[in-house]
């Protein structure tokens, strides 16, 4: 059953307008099936397999879409669409609705070789560095404190606040010269060229900020134009440029003294971060204080051993030493000497001791007495050798005396 147009009494919603369009777009027979011709501008390969590109021509630009499925029965194809290259696309215009945007749901794709707008690209790039105009010994140094800095670009935009507010946390003593300009549709590269005329000629700026925010290729052709590069390499004062996003150059970019990426990170280029400036000062401070206490205790501990070695080498100091030495050998003779009679006294004492038990006095002592045969001398012994009649002396502790045996039992 055919679709019928949606039927609208009083004022209608954003969404009813967007999808009467796409009612409309999607039921015209003739744009059920279009072939379009252009220069692919823009390429993007989703993770999800879709595919996104934007083709133009020299008056207009149009979205594309290729869904995975299509995209993966024309890989080949779908690999050789690049910025730069003419390609046919093949599929139905429709509206997609979350953005209000008409574009072409593409199902075949067939590319033709490189664009015309590339191809202008290329040849103005190639004429200009073969001019010298992109060599890097004729670019001039960025000074490293400016103290006035111009700032080519729309008043107002983006890129006018993001600039301000990086040079203002960065550096916020520097004075900024706005030169308000367009930097997108016919006006523009002349608009920048008279801007950059007027900064050389009537101010005392250090360095010109020449920025733009992200855009398609088509916004950012001012930026190709010849004669803006020209006035930026005739520039008496050195040119920053951040036109843009990381991945987009321009012909200005190369004539540039300085291409940065974002108009935030040309700011950030164009004037020294004071806050980092300090902290580095700091740093070297306490690096150069760090560096002269080690130095100063490197060379206490030399002075010290150097002492030492002085004082060990001085003759009375030798003399001292010896004469210690000999103190301490006399000291380690006397003690030895000491031990040695002690020793010996103890040893002694022990022999007498010993001596004293086998003293026959001390036999004696204790009541014993001995007999000797005072005829024949011999010591008596045994009863025997005490014979009735016989006369004995008798040894006693505290002398002798004589007896006479009287019998013997």
């Amino acid at each position: 059953m055919a679709e019928v147009a949606p039927v609208v009494t009083g004022p209608m919603s954003v969404t009813q307008v967007t999808r009467y369009l796409k009612f409309l777009l999607e039921h015209d027979e003739f744009m059920a099936a279009l072939s379009i011709r252009g220069e692919v501008s823009e390429f993007n390969r989703a993770s999800s397999g879709h595919v996104y590109f934007t083709i133009k021509d020299t008056g207009s630009q149009i979205r594309c879409v290729m869904y995975r499925r299509e995209a993966l029965t024309q890989m080949a194809e779908v690999a050789s669409i690049r910025k730069g290259v003419t390609t046919v696309v093949h599929g139905v215009l429709t509206v997609y609705e979350a953005r209000g945007e008409y574009q072409v749901t593409v199902d075949r794709v067939v590319t033709e070789g490189e664009g015309a707008f590339h191809r202008r690209f290329e040849d103005l790039k190639a004429r200009l560095e073969k001019e010298g105009l992109f060599n890097t010994e004729r670019k001039r140094p960025i000074p490293p404190f400016p103290k006035k800095v111009a700032l080519v670009t729309s008043v107002g935009g983006q890129a006018y606040h993001d600039v301000l507010h990086r040079l203002r946390s960065q550096c916020p003593f520097v004075t900024v010269i706005s030169a308000g300009v367009s930097v997108q549709g016919p006006r523009a590269a002349d608009e920048m060229v008279m801007a950059l005329d007027i900064v050389n000629r009537l101010t005392d700026a250090e360095v010109i900020l020449l920025v733009r925010g992200g855009g398609s290729p088509e916004d950012l052709l001012a930026f190709n134009d010849e004669r803006l590069a020209r006035a930026i390499f005739a520039s008496r004062v050195p040119v920053i440029t951040g036109v843009g996003h990381e991945t987009d150059y321009t012909i200005v970019d190369f004539v540039a003294d300085l291409r940065a990426a974002t108009p935030s990170l040309a700011a950030a280029a164009s004037v020294p971060d004071l806050g980092a400036t300090v902290k580095a000062v700091r740093g070297y401070r306490h690096d150069a204080t760090y560096a002269m206490s080690e130095r100063l205790r490197r060379e206490r501990r030399h002075f010290v051993e150097v002492n030492r070695a002085l004082l060990r080498s001085s003759p009375k100091q030798r003399l001292h030493e010896r004469h210690q030495r000999l103190d301490e050998l006399t000291e380690s003779a006397g003690r030895a000497v000491h031990g040695l009679v002690r020793e010996k006294r103890n040893r002694l004492k022990a022999l007498r001791s010993h001596l004293s038990v086998l003293d026959p006095l001390a036999i004696l002592a204790r009541g014993y007495a001995v007999l000797t045969d005072v005829e024949n001398g011999g010591i008596v012994s045994t009863r025997a050798g005490a014979r009735p009649g016989a006369r004995l002396r008798a040894q006693v502790s505290d002398g002798e005396f004589t007896a006479r045996v009287d019998e013997s039992e």
